[in-house]
């Protein structure tokens, strides 16, 4: 798990820097994440873990972010779940 968890804190540290920068070169890279993080929700909602259904909902953010300019607002709560999720399953 806590490969997990330090996989969630990358890809909101990735997502905040391509969102509230616009670095465009990244947004293949960034689809990536969010593919990879919508595998994971996939995989885990099994267990009907609420964390489980905010992955799905966070890459779906991530996947359409890549696309269209989010508001800073969507980018900052989405990557500070995603830090705090990470955090959590460090320490847990």
């Amino acid at each position: 798990m806590k490969v997990l968890g330090s996989l969630d804190i990358f890809v909101g540290l990735v997502f905040w820097i391509y969102g509230i920068f616009n670095i465009n070169f990244m947004s293949g890279f960034v689809l990536i994440l969010g593919l990879f993080l919508l595998v994971k929700g996939l995989v885990f909602v099994i267990n009907l873990d609420v964390a489980s259904v905010l992955d799905i909902v966070a890459a779906i953010v991530i996947i359409v972010g890549v696309g269209i300019a989010l508001p800073n607002l969507v980018v900052i709560i989405v990557s500070l779940f995603l830090l705090q999720k990470g955090l959590f399953s460090m320490f847990s």
